[in-house]
């Protein structure tokens, strides 16, 4: 899950946690506090790229070989797939961001996904 329910989307956080109540809240609202530094990192790459945290996190996907499927259910995440798909992230963003990841010690990996090994 490349956005990992919109916990990588840069939109949530400890002061603004998923909607309550819901699946995604309780899979990932523990996790916002770990994730900072990660969706921190993703905003500050964006913003250079005039782009979106969650385009980031898309584009990182694309650059380790993965075709991700998103789901789309607002007109304007189009227009993110379409920044994320031409969108160059260095190789040390590509490192930075891997090591946050690795440094999150998040894994919400389903037993159907494979390691995204670059």
């Amino acid at each position: 899950m490349v956005l990992e329910q919109g916990a990588l989307s840069g939109r949530y956080s400890r002061e603004s946690p998923l909607p309550e109540g819901t699946n995604r809240a309780q899979a990932y609202n523990d996790m916002l506090p770990q994730l900072k530094a990660l969706t921190d990192k993703l905003a500050s790459i964006g913003q250079s790229q005039g782009a979106a945290a969650a385009d980031v996190a898309t584009a990182l996907a694309i650059a380790k070989g993965a075709t991700p499927i998103i789901g789309v259910t607002k007109p304007n995440y189009i227009d993110g797939l379409v920044r994320a798909t031409n969108m160059t992230l260095s190789s040390d963003d590509i490192a930075e961001l891997e090591a946050l990841a690795d440094a999150a010690n998040v894994n919400t990996r389903g037993w159907w996904e494979k390691d995204m090994q670059v």
